[in-house]
């Protein structure tokens, strides 16, 4: 799961090594306070949310953000990330490279579609625009796009309209 987290982080423009996932028990004070320690070290050594290197500004991250948070409710991912899990348990290999190769492969691409189909709803919400202005505001690629308005338009949630693509 925290490598599901921290694609889905970087495919929305947010700097991955801002998240962090250690473990530490409760006897492990000194421990605790290590990890807590380095861990806003390295968030004030990349800035704030937005501002990083080659980070989307605040407002991108945002709502990227929310649309991968409804992206990671459907079925499509879910399903992927449940078969991803089962294959892993059986082979019994949780190195990171064999989970991140996983990830990457069998949940992202549908993950991905769905944050973009998300975030095209979201800035169709403000009026029509063309596929090439949502390419640019989802950093999606024409092909990701032409899938991604293709799958909503079969849902009826789009319609194409003069070029410019609205909500249905």
């Amino acid at each position: 799961m925290a490598e599901v987290a921290r694609q889905t982080l970087a495919d929305a423009g947010v700097n991955p090594e801002r998240m962090s996932l250690e473990w530490a028990s409760a006897a492990e004070g000194p421990r605790f306070v290590e990890l807590i320690t380095s861990y806003v070290n390295r968030i004030k050594g990349l800035g704030a949310l937005g501002e990083g290197e080659n980070e989307p500004g605040a407002d991108v991250i945002a709502r990227r953000l929310a649309a991968a948070v409804k992206a990671a409710g459907a079925r499509k991912p879910r399903t992927a990330f449940g078969t991803l899990a089962k294959k892993l348990h059986k082979s019994g290999d949780y190195t990171p490279e064999t989970v991140s190769a996983a990830v990457k492969e069998k949940v992202m691409p549908g993950l991905r579609l769905e944050r973009i189909c998300e975030e095209v709803k979201m800035c169709l919400a403000d009026g029509a625009r063309s596929a090439a202005e949502l390419c640019d505001m989802t950093g999606a690629d024409d092909a990701e796009m032409e899938k991604a308005l293709t799958a909503l338009s079969k849902k009826n949630a789009v319609r194409e309209d003069g070029g410019n693509w609205a909500l249905a």
